[in-house]
């Protein structure tokens, strides 16, 4: 995986963090508190910025109530050797 494959990946994660949150009607402040982080943190994450870890990517599974694996329910181009 390249560069450009990892930005996609952050910037299409991010997207889809963004994406459940507002169908939850959920704004940014209100959802950071709901999965305990700071709100810049969470606009870091939406506009794929960040390296999202683990511990963080649960968090936010937890706050939507997904498991999150469902995070990931996003198209990815095939990994190119």
């Amino acid at each position: 995986m390249d560069i450009d494959d990892l930005d996609s990946l952050k910037d299409k994660l991010g997207k889809r963090i963004k994406e459940l949150r507002a169908e939850r009607g959920l704004g940014v402040r209100q959802f950071a508190l709901m999965a305990e982080m700071e709100h810049p943190q969470l606009i870091n994450i939406e506009k794929g910025r960040v390296d999202v870890k683990l511990a963080t990517i649960y968090k936010i599974a937890k706050a939507l109530k997904l498991h999150p694996k469902e995070l990931f329910d996003i198209e990815l181009r095939p990994p190119t050797e």
